[in-house]
């Protein structure tokens, strides 16, 4: 040790250094506590004794006054925490490119993402009456083994669609959650149906929801407006028989619900609520649409179902009903066809008020109501 840092060290101590002075010897004093620890870690204690240099060192940094000794504890400290801090980030920083990537692969392989997509779209052809979804306003997100599907839901009220609101479908893997529902309609549907919420019925199934004062209600409504309504029926039909029942009339039905065994009793083979499924009543013009023109609806509803079949978890999480029992259902509509029980039709008010007196009609439920657009 030189005689000039032995004169510096005492004003050191004796509190006579500047600021910059101060810093010095402190950095100094910090190189000697690296120091003595690399020699302990390379000598053993005895040598450490009889070591004549390493002595003075250690008396240097014993009799550091306790201010410094925190100061360069804490500093340490800080150092390391920002250290390690830092190692974190680059780790991530590495890692999540690599998973992202590995994300894309996953959804992208075998048409994976795809199948999650018709997945959700078909859900709701099947189990939404007079529903439909634009091509256009479907939109997907990639995450970190995460896929949503984001959709603008329509109902035809007249000659229009009518946005009803989006749902958000959230896949982790390939397992779906709850959507998140955003309705702005007037009557948007429930959560979760039950029976007292029901607006179709079959012809043999208890009525446990009737509007007594749906008739009236349409009377009411001045003659410049169109209607959504449900309509339950007495008897089945099947699909090119029903549109007899507004025949001459001029109205549209834009959904049929089906007979698939068990609306009878409106219970799954579990026991719970069972809501109705069926398909749209027209073509649609759109050449994605699972419901196009290049075959009939009634085929393109048993695909519909078969394909759901393969992903009846994912389309249970995505409708609002919790059973679809797709499985019984469907060999009960091979095996006995598709016959409607009711439907979903729209048009001018004064002219769905004249199914009043109409037989085949077993009871009705309004939906949307709008100004005349017909």
């Amino acid at each position: 040790m030189s005689q000039e840092w032995k004169e510096k060290l005492k004003k050191y101590y004796a509190g006579n250094l500047s600021d910059e002075e101060v810093k010095e010897v402190e950095m100094e004093i910090e190189k000697l506590e690296v120091y003595q620890e690399l020699l302990e870690e390379e000598l053993d204690d005895e040598t450490v004794r009889s070591d004549n240099t390493v002595k003075k060192k250690a008396k240097v940094s014993t009799d550091l006054p306790p201010k410094s000794i925190d100061k360069i504890l804490k500093s340490g400290i800080r150092n390391a925490r920002l250290s390690l801090v830092a190692y974190v980030i680059m780790i991530l920083l590495l890692i999540y490119p690599i998973m992202t990537i590995v994300s894309y692969i996953y959804y992208g392989w075998g048409g994976k993402a795809e199948d999650l997509i018709d997945v959700a779209i078909q859900t709701v052809y099947v189990t939404e009456p007079n529903v439909s979804l634009e091509e256009m306003e479907i939109e997907e997100k990639v995450g970190l083994f995460t896929f949503d599907v984001y959709m603008d839901l329509y109902k035809r009220v007249g000659k229009s669609d009518i946005k009803q609101g989006d749902w958000i479908v959230n896949y982790q893997f390939d397992q779906a959650t709850t959507p998140k529902r955003n309705y702005i309609s007037e009557s948007p549907p429930n959560d979760i149906p039950y029976y007292d919420t029901m607006k179709l019925f079959h012809p043999e199934a208890r009525m446990t929801n009737i509007d007594g004062t749906a008739w009236t209600t349409l009377n009411k409504l001045p003659e410049g407006t169109v209607a959504e309504v449900y309509i339950s029926l007495e008897e089945l039909y099947a699909p090119e028989k029903i549109k007899e029942i507004t025949e001459n009339l001029n109205i549209e039905w834009r959904w049929y619900a089906i007979d698939t065994g068990l609306e009878a009793e409106g219970k799954s083979s579990d026991g719970g609520y069972l809501a109705p499924i069926g398909y749209p009543a027209q073509p649609d013009p759109d050449a994605w649409s699972p419901y196009n023109t290049f075959g009939e609806n009634e085929g393109q509803f048993m695909d519909s179902l078969r394909f759901l079949e393969q992903y009846e978890q994912q389309a249970v999480d995505i409708a609002h009903g919790k059973w679809l029992d797709l499985s019984e259902r469907i060999r009960y509509l091979e095996n006995n066809g598709i016959r409607a029980y009711g439907g979903v039709l729209t048009g001018p008010t004064k002219e769905i008020l004249k199914l009043r007196e109409n037989k085949a009609i077993r009871t009705i439920h309004i939906g949307e109501v709008r100004l005349w657009n017909w």
